[in-house]
């Protein structure tokens, strides 16, 4: 994000368009998670054994795959549609229209050119950082692991990037809590799978299908601060569904003796030998 802050680069409304710098940095800084997770794993284990550490050789089934990830691409939809309820109701967003064919054709291809730059983020997130953080235990490991994803967002965010028109001081702590909420909703979609596929596809759907799919609906300019999948609308929704996953979480643990070993359910990469000692 230097070149962006060097230039002086400030978005101030949610109207401003995307500039072509800030587009390819930040094509840039989706890359680098997959990058470095990559080099770290190949160089310690062979390019081969990074594939299948990172969760990126397939865990399960093709069909059980495709439904995981079917399911993923929903979830985003699901929260944000849940958002825009609250938002509606509290006056801060106002639904026009359903999107017809003529808007999301475009949405579904752009979705598909980008999907490298998702796995770009993800394989970093989850395939590599997910399993250390665990060691702290599933729930904090979920939230520190969303914490760190909205922290590095912080550079975009202070450029107005989340949040355009709005102070630095309410945009990063809104996008950091905003980023454990969801981060733990899509690192649990990759524990229920073993792979990065279907995390890819959660983010996917943030970011491809949610985010503009709230501006194609209302027929006024939206305030992504209060409505939308990254806005305090949908805090309710996805507090209830971290809430959901901890209660499984107790749920699950009571039925394992302590001290038993029991690896989270489908993560392959979770195992002692793939991961660095000390």
């Amino acid at each position: 994000m230097i070149p962006l802050w060097l230039d002086g680069l400030r978005r101030t409304s949610a109207a401003q368009g995307t500039p072509r710098l800030a587009a390819l940095c930040m094509i840039l800084m989706m890359l680098v998670p997959a990058l470095t997770a990559f080099g770290l794993t190949a160089r310690r284990q062979g390019p081969r054994e990074a594939v299948r550490v990172l969760g990126l050789a397939r865990a399960t089934p093709w069909r059980h795959e495709v439904h995981s990830v079917a399911i993923a691409l929903t979830i985003p939809l699901g929260l944000t549609a849940a958002g825009l309820i609250v938002a509606t109701l509290a006056h801060w967003y106002t639904p026009a229209h359903l999107p017809g064919p003529a808007t999301i054709t475009p949405l579904v291809l752009s979705a598909l050119v980008s999907i490298p730059l998702y796995f770009g983020e993800e394989l970093g997130w989850q395939g590599y950082l997910l399993p250390r953080l665990l060691r702290h235990g599933r729930i904090r490991g979920l939230l520190i692991s969303g914490a760190i994803w909205g922290a590095w967002h912080v550079p975009m965010t202070a450029l107005g990037g989340s949040y355009p028109g709005h102070s630095v001081l309410l945009g990063i702590p809104v996008a950091v809590v905003t980023a454990m909420l969801l981060g733990t909703v899509i690192a649990t979609v990759r524990l229920s799978t073993g792979s990065v596929w279907a995390a890819v596809a959660a983010h996917l759907s943030l970011n491809e299908f949610a985010l503009p799919l709230t501006s194609d609906v209302s027929g006024h300019l939206v305030d992504p601060l209060l409505a939308g999948p990254l806005s305090i609308s949908t805090w309710p929704a996805c507090a209830l569904a971290v809430l959901a996953i901890w209660l499984t979480c107790r749920r699950c643990a009571g039925h394992h003796a302590p001290g038993d070993g029991a690896a989270p359910r489908g993560l392959v990469a979770v195992r002692s030998g793939d991961l660095p000692k000390g």
